[in-house]
């Protein structure tokens, strides 16, 4: 057994969120903290640090699907496709209007903005903090062609995202530098300039058992003590002792996980497992979230101008030779980008809409009742990117033809799911994970007919030009003018992007939250969640801006009661 340790504060989970909020706490000398991460780390691998290099299971339609539980220093950050979308303005209000003060957009944006900096920004941007984000430069024609063609359907072309308010056509930023053309995340940006200080520890490749309790207050009928938490390290059972606060930072997946194993959850589970129950709250682990999406595919016309990545993703070797070499020697080429910045976030037109909204949420029903509110998100890509069964890509057809790709995404799925521990080992596999994707019927309805709108935009003007008429398209087989065959592609396709969220919901407790508007757990003290798992549903974006605020916000928030 380790001998005991203590730190002012233990941050479980050396993620995103623990990394920003450890070097933000540190940023006071008197302050001591510790990162336990049960990952490696992987901060010099090139893997990492070159942008396009990076690139569990649950049930859909009675289909088994990869959900990949990352475990590295920096997480997802580390490896994601670099986008930084800023959050909408009417997502994080409603946030706030769900009781928790201090949430709404207009000092949500102001934390966001002290994480990144945007030099070169094409819109006024007050962003002043450690992560580099840049637009990457347009070496083909592709991407003015998306943005002409979502313009010809009536929608904006050149709204500022950092405003809150926007739709239609965006030029996604992505965590890029722009003068090394390296990733900028977690790792760079605020773990390495924090790594010399004296108060600043972190454990790699250590798991967290589960966290340590006073229980004598909960005879008292009071809220149980966070003290410290129980680890493995190197084989060697340790416990660490907590000073001033636990906070758990281990990810939608994996906080809910440590708080059951800790004996905060639902009773009924815990004491069927054997745990003993400090804390009964059956919502742990509920609520989960995610972005269903679908993806189709069309052949493009082959023009210097307009070049895909096809030959790389056949994996020639010449094609990759040449990419490499445009990255090493010139920092250009496709290695520098992720290759989906240039996205659209749409409403749906009332024509499309004609299913029945009356079960929804009011923060939903309101999205899809405003022209000006985006109900999807929109990828396009260069090449050839069409989805498995299982969540992974799909084999590329044979030959040497070239193709243009594009995915909607749900924005604000009403469908929830759940992730619980089966075992009361720590060691045990991973969680028993129900995301329940499209179990919503209006979740199909939605994602349909966005569907319907995504293949009109492969048939508008300019793009249609590009493509080749008459050519290789999939699905080859659905009518989009048929509702009923289009939900059935749904059904039969859709997966969900690696966005997973709301597990540690922030919310009153009555209405199944987890945590409070300081994210701190009902029930306990000295014990708080920071990461994706407190939103209360998911922002219709990719979540990494998002994330970033979170962070930013419950450091100043943890700082300011400590």
């Amino acid at each position: 057994m380790t001998a005991l340790q203590s730190f002012d504060f233990v941050v479980v989970g050396g993620r995103l969120t623990g990394i920003v909020l450890a070097s933000r706490l540190t940023e006071d000398h008197n302050v001591q903290v510790l990162v336990i991460e049960a990952g490696k780390d992987l901060t010099m691998d090139p893997r990492v640090n070159t942008p396009s290099m990076s690139s569990a299971l649950g049930v859909l339609g009675g289909r088994r699907m990869e959900i990949p539980l990352e475990r590295m220093l920096g997480g997802s950050s580390a490896i994601n496709t670099l986008i930084f979308t800023p959050v909408a303005k009417s997502n994080i209000d409603a946030w706030a209007d769900l009781g928790n003060p201090g949430w709404g957009y207009a000092s949500f944006s102001k934390w966001m903005s002290k994480a990144y900096n945007f030099p070169n920004s094409p819109w006024e941007t007050n962003g002043h903090g450690p992560l580099s984000i840049s637009i990457p430069a347009e070496d083909s024609g592709w991407p003015k062609v998306w943005r002409d063609t979502i313009a010809a359907l009536g929608y904006p072309i050149s709204m500022d995202p950092f405003t809150g308010e926007y739709y239609g056509a965006v030029a996604s930023p992505e965590a890029v530098q722009p003068s090394s053309k390296q990733r900028s995340y977690v790792g760079s940006a605020y773990l390495q300039p924090a790594l010399s200080r004296t108060n600043f520890t972190v454990w790699t490749e250590t798991t967290v058992d589960k966290i340590l309790f006073d229980t004598k207050p909960v005879a008292e009928n009071k809220d149980s003590v966070a003290a410290g938490v129980r680890f493995t390290r190197n084989g060697e059972k340790g416990t660490v002792s907590a000073r001033k606060e636990i906070i758990l930072s281990a990810g939608t997946f994996h906080s809910p996980k440590i708080l059951e194993l800790s004996g905060v959850g639902d009773a009924k589970l815990l004491q069927s497992l054997g745990i003993e129950v400090v804390v009964d709250n059956p919502y742990v682990g509920e609520n989960l979230q995610s972005h269903p999406y679908c993806t189709m595919t069309f052949e493009a016309v082959d023009h210097k101008d307009y070049q895909t990545i096809d030959d790389l993703i056949r994996q020639e070797p010449a094609a990759i030779a040449e990419a490499m070499k445009r990255y090493e020697q010139e920092k250009s080429g496709p290695f520098m980008k992720s290759g989906l910045n240039a996205t659209a976030q749409p409403p749906l037109p009332s024509d499309l809409l004609t299913a029945d909204g009356s079960s929804d949420p009011r923060f939903v029903r309101s999205v899809l009742s405003f022209k000006t509110e985006a109900s999807a998100l929109y990828y396009s890509f260069a090449g050839y990117a069409m989805l498995g069964g299982e969540g992974g890509f799909a084999p590329m057809p044979t030959g040497v033809k070239n193709w243009f790709t594009a995915a909607t995404l749900l924005a604000h799925p009403l469908s929830r799911g759940s992730t619980h521990i089966t075992s009361e080992s720590p060691s045990s596999m991973g969680p028993a994970i129900d995301p329940k994707y499209l179990s919503h019927p209006f979740d199909v309805e939605v994602l349909s007919r966005h569907l319907q709108q995504l293949y009109a935009i492969f048939r508008t003007e300019p793009l249609a030009s590009h493509l080749v008429q008459g050519g290789n398209h999939l699905p080859s087989t659905v009518d989009f003018s048929n509702l009923d065959e289009v939900r059935d592609y749904v059904h039969q396709t859709a997966v969900a992007a690696h966005h997973y969220s709301s597990t540690c919901s922030m919310m009153p407790r009555e209405f199944g939250g987890v945590v409070n508007e300081q994210l701190k757990v009902y029930g306990c003290k000295n014990l708080r969640v920071c990461d994706f798992s407190i939103a209360p549903f998911i922002p219709r974006c990719n979540p990494q801006a998002t994330v970033y605020g979170i962070s930013e916000h419950g450091a100043s928030i943890i700082k300011s009661s400590s």
